[in-house]
């Protein structure tokens, strides 16, 4: 009888021990590093636009920098530049946490023709948090710029904001082997002209509020941008008043149109 007892212990110490080591296996999580940065890594892409037109654009890391102990890579890339991200990556340097991925640098002139040359500081911008669901506010930047066209003072008021969004687990266009995280970045644009009539500023909106600029990226564990979608869409108010005093504005009244860079080829340092 004790012998019996003795191995009905033995068995259920094993039988413990086996589901505790099973659980302890289960919990490791799963890590990704969907832009792995390192000095002279770099990604090349091709570009195509509405038109039809395809271009190429060379991105890499030129230097690291130490920030209050947080090293923030510095991006370059050789030019000309026709994609949206690669310009922006291009005057930007990236760091990351332990779940997100941060930019800090120059948001240029938006890529409308005849747009006025802009400048907007980026602080912090979340690109991407991998604690965050599909759909949720990751950042959000906004401010005004004040420039002079046609000798009229013209104010642009900018909205910024990231948006976390889908992961696709199998993979994503050619990348099929790794994980596949994407997410949004939106700029809300609004323009008005200031005139002085009898000592009072009156405010014409030549743009109402919209969201004139909307870029999906697409990040793959172990390789970093691999896909970028950008839509530029806008309608300008009635301007006849403007064209009655004879100004002019330098971009078109509207736009709509569709850019794409996909990655061609990659090396990282380690």
């Amino acid at each position: 009888m004790k012998k019996i007892t003795f191995t009905l212990l033995i068995l259920l110490f094993i039988s413990c021990s086996s589901s505790d080591d099973s659980e302890i296996i289960d919990s490791v999580p799963e890590t990704y590093d969907y832009f792995p940065l390192s000095v002279n890594s770099y990604w090349v892409y091709d570009n195509q636009n509405s038109d039809q037109e395809n271009t190429r654009d060379s991105l890499f890391i030129s230097e690291m920098e130490v920030i209050d102990t947080t090293i923030h890579y510095q991006f370059n890339s050789l030019e000309p530049l026709s994609g949206f991200m690669t310009n922006l990556l291009s005057q930007s340097s990236l760091n990351t946490n332990d779940y997100e991925l941060l930019l800090n640098g120059q948001l240029g002139t938006p890529p409308i023709e005849g747009f006025p040359e802009i400048s907007i500081e980026l602080v912090n911008l979340i690109i991407y948090d991998l604690n965050e669901n599909n759909g949720t506010l990751l950042s959000e930047i906004s401010g005004e710029i004040q420039e002079i066209i046609e000798e009229i003072p013209i104010k642009f008021n900018y909205e910024i904001t990231t948006v976390q969004g889908e992961t696709f687990e199998d993979g994503y266009g050619n990348f099929t082997s790794s994980s596949v995280l994407s997410s949004i970045i939106n700029i809300n644009l609004s323009i008005v002209a200031e005139f002085e009539v009898l000592g009072n500023v009156l405010e014409i909106p030549i743009l109402q509020p919209q969201d004139v600029i909307k870029t999906t990226n697409y990040f793959a564990d172990g390789v970093g941008m691999i896909y970028s979608d950008t839509i530029v869409e806008y309608q300008l108010e009635d301007l006849s008043i403007l064209e009655t005093l004879g100004i002019t504005l330098p971009f078109p009244s509207e736009d709509a149109s569709n850019s794409s860079q996909n990655l061609d080829t990659y090396n990282l340092e380690n």
